[in-house]
């Protein structure tokens, strides 16, 4: 009960936000209509020098951009061997891992060796103990007969 009063709270909230926000973004509040400047209808023709200026300025920036594009081939061609050397990289990584990976498991079958080994070991340690105490118990036995 708890739970379906929380999330339907929780939906109202959301959607009553939505509600009250309705218009804010188009309207904001430092803007106002007078701020605004009218735009005026005369047209001015560029003088002859104005427009020598901006062929001028056309020229610059198609050399610029025949600049930036051999700027940009240069650019890919490094990525290219960036991204080279990371793809060697990565395989490099990836052989050393695969040695690691051969070590690890020629470690893992001396351990499971070892620790087979050490198992039955002990298993010998303590069938002998037994024995020992085996014969304890028996000298005992005789020495309590023997009085």
């Amino acid at each position: 009960m708890k739970k379906s009063l929380f999330i339907i709270a929780v939906i109202f909230l959301f959607s009553s936000n939505a509600v009250l926000a309705n218009g804010m973004v188009f309207d904001p509040t430092e803007y106002s209509a007078a701020d605004t400047i009218p735009v005026s209808n005369t047209v001015s023709t560029p003088s002859l020098a104005q427009t020598r200026a901006n062929q001028k300025i056309e020229n610059n920036i198609q050399e610029s951009s025949s600049l930036s594009q051999d700027a940009v081939s240069t650019n890919n061609g490094n990525f290219n061997n960036a991204l080279f050397e990371l793809d060697t990289a990565q395989v490099n990584i990836r052989n050393q891992l695969l040695e690691y990976k051969s070590k690890y498991q020629e470690v893992d079958t001396q351990y499971q060796l070892i620790k087979e080994q050490r198992k039955v070991l002990g298993k010998q340690i303590k069938a002998i103990e037994k024995r020992i105490s085996a014969i304890e118990k028996s000298k005992q036995n005789i020495r309590k007969n023997m009085i």
